[in-house]
């Protein structure tokens, strides 16, 4: 797979547009400050976000950047039924997560197909991989793929009850732990080929950690999976890599894990890559985070360079050998580099990137439908919860979750298949749905309602994502191999089983 990076386009803390976000990384600026769009009061002493300062919707930001990033790839003439979007987002706007895709088509005129990812912080990069593989199967021509979020109250009040907030500015890989959240929108214009691209998009990995709702697995599980599915779709070698962008967020769970799974899938080569933590720039943009971070890789890249990681300081035990410690890109050709994202609910993705076209192709294999299985109720009945019941425990799900893993367990027992020993690591779940867990979505606003946002539910809030039942049926059956979820009203469950068939 080698498909060109021909346009970007962006909305960050650091400006409405990619310039901006160059010119910020280059002369040592970051965009984190104070939150006043909303009273912050309640999360005191948190007060800072990556918040962007040009005014509209999530959805404006969205068309904003995907009209620059279609400026900059300058397409000219195209048929506009072969021109596709994919889109990422945890929340949209207003909880309107396929409006995204819509706006953003919308703002380029495209009529091709209409995708929507969402899985939480990790939206925006699988977003540009799924665009990626419609065009490697002549789906569309041109590919518009990216992401956009906007912080709102809730969503910090959220973060703040799981506690992973820091009161100054994060500082990814460095001594000072916790994130600062952030917002925005980034787009790519993808294409078979172009004059003067950006990069070329050589392959991704998706893997889960099957392991909790909200932390990562400690010892990097996910990661190396999904870096070793990257390398391996790319026809990489560990030694080929030579720039990581890295989720790293600023805690000490993900910091840490991260770098293990990277030295897991990478070796002792991990010690000699620059590695870059963006958020200390840009806040954790979250639905947005994957596209925007790669960016400041790419604009740095484009001159010879790769960005810093703010704040890094002496580092942390355990952390990267380099991380790239300062304020302004430092000289280094990059020809290969991987761009990591994790999120809610254990799904991870990794972006291959290199300077130039590849020619690995990937192997053509047979693809079987083995099982299937359904867990319906009639509208208005009462729900049997006994055909829900299993042998696992199932307190911290809720009955989006339970009907997914009953119905889970239904197809692999119609398909005579036990996922035990190594088939866990190579065993996904791709998921198609309309809206999150009406029940989730209920004990959230209640617990606000009666509590106030400062001690709002966490346990509620870490399944307001699209992809929880996801995450909730990989971590309860160990299937720790490539998972995403799809949101559409209609055709969600029949894209997701296109998408797992590819």
């Amino acid at each position: 797979m080698s498909v060109a990076i021909v346009g970007l386009g962006a909305v960050s803390a650091l400006g409405a547009s990619v310039p901006a976000l160059r010119d910020a990384i280059f002369e040592g600026r970051h965009g984190i400050g104070p939150i006043t769009r909303f009273d912050v009061s309640p999360f005191a002493p948190v007060r800072l976000g990556g918040c962007v300062t040009l005014e509209g919707s999530c959805f404006d930001w969205a068309a904003r950047a995907a009209k620059e990033a279609w400026a900059d790839a300058a397409p000219g003439p195209v048929e506009p039924a072969r021109v596709a979007v994919v889109a990422g987002t945890t929340e949209g706007e207003a909880h309107d997560l396929v409006g995204l895709a819509d706006a953003v088509a919308e703002a380029v005129g495209a009529r091709g197909p209409r995708l929507t990812i969402s899985t939480a912080c990790t939206s925006s990069a699988n977003a540009i991989g799924l665009g990626a593989d419609l065009l490697e199967r002549g789906d569309a021509d041109l590919v518009v793929a990216g992401g956009a979020e906007r912080l709102f109250a809730e969503m910090l009040a959220g973060f703040f009850r799981l506690g992973v907030l820091a009161a100054e500015p994060c500082a990814p890989f460095g001594e000072t732990r916790g994130t600062t959240l952030g917002e925005g929108a980034g787009f790519v214009v993808l294409a078979r080929e172009g004059a003067r691209p950006w990069a070329h998009l050589h392959g991704y990995g998706l893997a889960s950690d099957a392991w909790h709702e909200t932390s990562p697995e400690p010892r990097g599980g996910g990661i190396a999976r999904a870096t070793g599915g990257a390398l391996a779709d790319a026809g990489w070698a560990p030694g080929d890599v030579d720039h990581v962008n890295a989720h790293a967020t600023g805690t000490a769970a993900n910091d840490d894990a991260e770098h293990r799974g990277l030295r897991a899938a990478l070796g002792d080569r991990v010690d000699a890559i620059p590695i870059t933590g963006s958020k200390g720039h840009l806040g954790h943009a979250q639905g947005a985070a994957g596209a925007l971070e790669l960016f400041a890789s790419l604009v740095a890249a484009r001159e010879g360079a790769v960005p810093p990681t703010l704040r890094v300081g002496a580092g942390r035990p355990g952390g990267p050998a380099d991380p790239v410690r300062g304020e302004r890109p430092r000289p280094h050709r990059v020809s290969r580099l991987l761009a990591s994202s994790s999120a809610f609910g254990g799904a991870n993705v990794m972006l291959a990137v290199g300077d130039a076209p590849s020619d690995h192709e990937r192997p053509a294999r047979p693809v079987y439908l083995a099982g299937r299985g359904r867990v319906a109720f009639a509208a208005g009945a009462p729900r049997d919860e006994d055909r829900l019941r299993a042998d696992v425990d199932l307190r911290q799900t809720d009955p989006a979750s339970r009907l997914a893993l009953a119905a889970t367990r239904a197809a692999l027992d119609d398909a005579g298949v036990r996922i035990r020993g190594a088939l866990r690591d190579r065993a996904g779940i791709f998921c198609g749905a309309d809206h999150v867990s009406p029940a989730s979505s209920a004990a959230f606003q209640a617990s606000v309602e009666d509590l106030g946002l400062a001690k709002a539910s966490a346990p509620a809030f870490a399944r307001l994502v699209l992809h929880a039942p996801g995450g909730a049926v990989s971590r309860l059956l160990s299937l720790r191999g490539p998972t995403t979820t799809l949101c559409d009203p209609a055709l969600g469950g029949l894209l997701a089983f296109a998408y797992a068939a590819d």
